[in-house]
């Protein structure tokens, strides 16, 4: 009998070998809210009915579809991992993966980000708001994801080249680090910063004391910032500029479609923003509402020259030899007929020598 408490934590230990911190989190998030539901029962005595009545609470107190992706992910994950070690417990097979629907990404443009950084106090002595400036430059001159941001350690940086090699996310093993570069308004922005960060750190203690960007709130002051701190500072910001929330996706959105429109292709998209493959280039480019409009016009406004028809008809009987054409043609000599048969004569001599026939019975 293992109740869901100790599976949970043992199923913890044994995941954080195999993917990232923030994964393993997750996946316990989710098992709590299952086991505060199930009471903390026995393992082996969790059924699919109870899950499948977990999951239909969640639809109905207003959970979009896609939240219940990763939720039905940590249970079959779970269950697995039981299974595999000799346990009676669900089968996790018959656990039904969320369907995933597929909307409309937001995308932020320059208004956005003009309104957005006018949010942002400046001049200001709010080491919050230096940060926090620095953290929305790179977003959006790097594209990167949150997470990469969150990661960078100071000696990463080159504020005299503005750029920095990091670790890509999601990489697959295909792409472990890449390069970002920014503009000088966000590296004044990122000098600015680390100026702070230095006073800083002289009255609290860093728990990563490498890391470029930190918490600076009473109860986690020292700490790594993190993902989740980045939409909270994204979206205090959007209210406050009376914008519509817009994440670091967004931003990464926009970055390639700029780098489409400025000239670049699908492979500048994989190389900047860190994708492991081109597929994953080509959802970062689609294009919607007046963006596509305006692209597609483009096209419409171009006419077709118009081209005489007697010029395309020759043009089509170009490729057809002539009468006389056909005549120039060098064709291979042909062997005399005499020869020709000489020649298959002597083949069939040749065969009927090889064939032996058996005496009859």
């Amino acid at each position: 009998m293992i109740i869901m408490t100790d599976a949970i934590q043992k199923f913890s230990e044994w995941r954080r070998m195999k993917v990232k911190i923030n994964t393993v989190v997750q996946y316990q998030n989710e098992l709590r809210r299952l086991c505060l539901f199930l009471k903390n029962p026995d393992i082996e005595t969790i059924t699919l009915g109870q899950v499948m009545e977990f999951l239909s609470l969640m639809k109905d107190m207003g959970y979009a579809q896609n939240t219940l992706i990763p939720v039905t992910m940590a249970f079959r994950k779970f269950f697995e991992f039981w299974r595999l070690q000799g346990l009676k417990v669900l089968d996790e097979e018959l656990i039904p993966i969320a369907r995933k629907e597929y909307n409309v990404p937001r995308v932020a443009n320059e208004e956005n980000y003009n309104q957005l950084m006018a949010a942002i106090p400046e001049p200001t002595k709010d080491p919050r708001h230096i940060r926090n400036r620095a953290i929305v430059g790179l977003l959006w001159d790097t594209g990167s994801r949150n997470g990469e941001i969150c990661a960078l350690n100071t000696d990463q940086l080159d504020l005299v080249g503005r750029k920095a090699l990091i670790k890509t996310e999601k990489s697959r093993g295909r792409r472990p680090v890449r390069e970002m570069f920014w503009s000088e308004e966000t590296n004044d922005a990122l000098i600015a910063w680390m100026a702070k960060r230095e006073h800083l750190l002289k009255k609290i203690v860093a728990k990563e004391p490498e890391a470029v960007f930190i918490c600076i709130n009473n109860w986690n002051s020292g700490d790594r910032f993190t993902i989740r701190g980045v939409g909270e500072m994204l979206r205090h910001y959007c209210n406050k500029a009376k914008l519509p929330y817009m994440n670091a996706h967004s931003f990464r959105h926009h970055k390639a479609h700029a780098i489409l429109h400025r000239g670049g292709n699908q492979a500048d998209v994989q190389n900047v923003l860190g994708h492991a493959s081109l597929a994953s280039s080509s959802i970062y480019t689609m294009m919607f509402g007046t963006e596509l409009e305006g692209r597609a016009r483009q096209f419409l406004d171009q006419q077709p020259v118009a081209v005489p028809e007697q010029v395309v008809i020759r043009e089509m009987m170009g490729s057809i030899p002539t009468p006389r054409a056909r005549q120039r043609m060098p064709t291979a000599p042909l062997r005399p007929f005499a020869n020709r048969v000489d020649h298959k004569r002597s083949r069939a001599k040749a065969y009927t020598t090889r064939v032996r026939f058996s005496p009859p019975m």
